[in-house]
């Protein structure tokens, strides 16, 4: 949830009894190849003022196909909308189309974000998040759109998925960020939920899981990855945000990014790392020892490492991911016209060897 939840994470702080310290990440896996001194598509490039982000990756006979979202109007602010990039290397990108995929014109967000792209039944799928332009109650859901080719898209559901309403459920405030995959003739979406934690700290955020066989009828949501003990609540750590998938065979890799809450911090909801489980039949899942990244992976995550879009991609992992310095240091970007290395989409690689080696530690959910 991007920076789309900061208000209702701002009003659930109010519970909290303390203001938590940052977060002191744990060190995150070696191995990894990473995008270290600038974003590979940095602000500013393919689209002026393009503040990208939300990668969804496909590979294809002729290259790559990426999905991502920039604000459209003015910088930083709805609405925020899919577009599609093309390239035969995965270095050099060209918008295809120039314009947005979807328009929230006809729906009932203000904004379209976090597009996951899959191929199913023969046709393209893509689940986003809708973004309201004010809370009611909710500030977003999760929507669901189709295409024959990947280009032309329509909204086949406005609203996929929507929270409870719930004050302790596990998805009773918001639903949003879905990752599409596909596994067994089978469409999984697992999303991001937000709930208030009973005993109290920060808001509760895990992730949840609905599926179907024809991208029409979907399963009741199933709660499937909460927070593990290398992110305790009492650190402020809130639980897990942006899940992306990958199938292999009948397994599930899960990435997603962790959440930090820190009262008093700008913003007070952040995301620190990106984490990774794993799961032989996609509900039951156990949790890396360690996070495949965090913001100290970086020179320019500072602020925050989210978003995680991998992709198999012959002998080895390749992981595309946002985010963006720490917001007193975005100054320089704002002063070039929102263009420069401050803010962007990423990416890290591991041979496929290292990523699938059997780990030794762990934690089952």
């Amino acid at each position: 949830m991007r920076g789309i939840a900061a208000s209702l994470t701002l009003a659930l702080l109010a519970a909290c009894a303390n203001p938590a310290p940052p977060p002191d990440l744990p060190r995150a896996m070696p191995g990894w190849t990473v995008s270290r001194a600038a974003p590979v598509i940095p602000a500013g490039s393919l689209r002026g003022q393009g503040l990208w982000n939300d990668p969804s990756l496909l590979r294809t006979a002729d290259g790559y196909v990426l999905y991502m979202t920039s604000s459209t109007s003015a910088p930083f602010k709805p609405p925020v909308l899919p577009f599609r990039a093309v390239s035969r290397d995965g270095e050099h990108w060209t918008l295809s189309p120039a314009a947005p995929l979807l328009s929230p014109a006809d729906g009932p967000y203000a904004s379209i974000e976090t597009p996951s792209v899959v191929q199913f039944a023969g046709r393209y799928w893509m689940a986003f998040t809708g973004v309201y332009a004010s809370p009611d109650p909710s500030p977003m859901a999760i929507g669901l759109a189709v295409s024959p080719d990947g280009v032309a898209w329509h909204v086949a559901n406005w609203t996929l998925l929507r929270a409870t309403g719930g004050a302790t459920d596990w998805n009773g405030y918001l639903v949003g960020e879905p990752g599409a995959v596909v596994r067994g003739g089978e469409l999984l979406i697992y999303f991001s939920a937000l709930g208030a934690r009973p005993e109290g700290g920060p808001p509760r955020q895990s992730i949840g899981l609905i599926r179907s066989r024809d991208g029409v009828t979907f399963t009741p949501p199933l709660q499937v990855l909460g927070q593990g003990p290398l992110y305790p609540a009492r650190q402020g750590y809130a639980g897990y945000s942006s899940p992306a998938a990958l199938a292999d065979g009948q397994d599930i890799d899960l990435f997603y990014s962790v959440a930090h809450v820190q009262k008093g911090a700008d913003p007070a909801w952040q995301q620190v790392a990106i984490h990774h489980a794993r799961s032989a039949d996609g509900v039951h899942f156990r949790e890396d020892a360690a996070p495949l990244l965090t913001r100290a992976s970086t020179n320019w995550t500072d602020g925050e490492i989210l978003a995680p879009g991998p992709l198999r991609d012959g002998d080895h992992i390749s992981l595309w991911f946002g985010g963006h310095v720490a917001h007193p240091r975005l100054a320089p970007l704002i002063q070039r016209g929102v263009a420069g290395p401050e803010f962007g989409i990423g990416l890290a690689t591991l041979s496929l060897d290292q990523f699938t080696r059997p780990k030794t530690k762990g934690t089952d959910r």
